[in-house]
């Protein structure tokens, strides 16, 4: 998980989360965040008991880009993380898992004719993909705090 610090009152980012976030009922990691109009509205947000869960409104061209989810816990709403949803850590897993099986095939038999090449050029797309999710997120992260100081 990534850090981020925010140094404003809970309250008033509190006030900001609900002000800025379109409430899911369904749990973030399965839910679609795809919305043409977001209504000023810059996250899709599910509250728990002790944490609070909110991601990036996508557009529907964006909707092929992992989803990160940023979790602000209830009693430290000044240092949110950032984690990847369920789906992004099974394709980081899957592509950690089908890479290192090639390596070490060809590493034990140097005669595997599989393609490195193709498993490495696969892992930089999903990476590329999460980065450029990364910064869509820290920009409309960057926005809400925009907006918290307001």
């Amino acid at each position: 998980m990534i850090k981020m610090n925010l140094n404003f009152s809970n309250t008033k980012i509190d006030e900001a989360i609900r002000e800025n976030t379109k409430r899911s009922s369904m749990i973030l990691d399965l839910a679609n965040t795809a919305s043409l109009t977001a209504d000023g509205k810059l996250f899709f947000g599910r509250e728990f008991k002790n944490r609070i869960e909110v991601t990036r409104i996508k557009t529907y061209f964006s909707i092929v880009l992992p989803t990160l989810i940023i979790v602000f816990k209830r009693n430290d709403l000044q240092n949110p993380k950032l984690r990847l949803s369920f789906f992004g850590y099974i394709w980081f897993t899957l592509l950690l898992m089908i890479f290192l099986f090639a390596i070490i095939k060809k590493i034990i038999n140097p005669d595997f004719q599989g393609d490195i090449t193709f498993i490495l050029l696969l892992a930089s797309f999903f990476y590329s993909l999460l980065a450029i999710e990364f910064y869509f997120t820290q920009k409309k992260f960057n926005r809400f705090k925009l907006r918290i100081r307001e």
